[in-house]
């Protein structure tokens, strides 16, 4: 994509973004943005940063499994510029390329780079898939999630089942590569690729069998942080319309994010830019009068896409201009280790 081309996409879904609430709300909006106290915007724009940092937790624990330390400010860099790429590409393809490429050049291969972004993902993935139909029986239920011991039983639970996918996933990887392999023999155009693609393919393996000798105990521990960033991500929509006086259900509130956040990845504006306001209106405006629900849209979408465009921007030009540097394994490590991918 061209630099002038992506700074129109960019330019348009700000304006968009920006447009739409005002459009809806008019200019009772305004009124409703004025009452909202400063510190309430400081503590939702904290609850991002403090995600910020679960994230480059993550990341560090990840990258010490395939034998390279991360300090732990290189790491929230990294954390920063790919959350910026995410929300200034469409559908947030240049997250994931973003994370593969920078953790690169900080001595990582690109198979283990790209296995390392795979294994973040299928623990988004797996918080999601337990945490989504927990929140939809709750609302289902009308119960709520101040009952006794109910909040701590789903953490627990999420915990238990995301470690045991994790666990379970790698070993059950040969038949998806299998018909990978077929696929790609019969596309004429990856023929050439197709060894190469093998090579990279079993040096994803390697990493992910790396990855998974961290241990129970630090799967756990990355699992811990993976759902800590989503409940402080998806915590911020909650906290903003308590002060505005929203009385309705949570669980209802954190279903309306998982559908706001899929429908802004099928729209083709950076950011999901006008799917995700359109979206956000429809279904918090049953709750909501217009003016509150186009004060929530604008704040909620600054802490969770304007912020990110802002703060990750310098960051993201910093660190993508910095050179490379090569890996510190530990002595022995790639021997003893990394040789299981030139024996697979």
């Amino acid at each position: 994509m061209k630099r002038y081309s992506w700074g129109c996409l960019v330019l348009v879904s700000l304006v968009v973004s920006l447009a739409l609430p005002l459009v809806f709300g008019g200019l009772d909006s305004l009124d409703e943005l004025a009452a909202l106290s400063p510190a309430v915007v400081a503590l939702l724009l904290a609850m991002i940063v403090a995600g910020w940092i679960l994230n480059a937790g993550r990341i560090r624990i990840l990258a010490s499994g395939l034998g390279v330390r991360l300090p732990g400010l290189v790491a929230l860099r990294t954390v920063l510029s790919a959350e910026f790429a995410a929300v200034a590409t469409p559908a947030s393809t240049g997250g994931a390329a973003t994370y593969a490429f920078l953790l690169s050049r900080r001595g990582l291969r690109l198979g283990e780079a790209a296995a390392l972004v795979a294994f973040d993902q299928v623990m988004d993935l797996i918080f999601f898939a337990t945490a989504m139909p927990v929140a939809l029986l709750l609302y289902l239920t009308g119960q709520g999630l101040t009952q006794s011991l109910i909040a701590p039983a789903i953490l627990i639970g999420l915990l238990a089942l995301g470690v045991g996918v994790l666990l379970w996933l790698p070993r059950h990887y040969r038949p998806l590569a299998i018909w990978l392999g077929r696929v790609i023999r019969r596309v004429p155009g990856l023929r050439r690729l197709r060894y190469r693609l093998a090579r990279w393919l079993i040096q994803f393996r390697a990493s992910l069998t790396l990855l998974l000798r961290l241990g129970v105990g630090r799967l756990l521990l990355v699992y811990l942080l993976c759902v800590g960033h989503w409940l402080l991500r998806y915590g911020v929509l909650p906290v903003l319309l308590y002060f505005m006086g929203y009385t309705g259900p949570w669980s209802y509130i954190f279903l309306a994010q998982g559908l706001m956040f899929l429908i802004g990845h099928l729209s083709f504006l950076p950011g999901g830019a006008g799917g995700v306001e359109l979206a956000f209106a429809a279904l918090l405006r049953p709750y909501l009068d217009g003016g509150t629900t186009a004060a929530a849209t604008l704040v909620w979408r600054f802490c969770t896409f304007y912020w990110y465009l802002l703060a990750g921007a310098p960051v993201f030009i910093f660190t993508a201009s910095r050179p490379g540097v090569a890996a510190r394994r530990p002595v022995g490590f790639d021997a003893e280790d990394m040789d299981i991918s030139r024996r697979a």
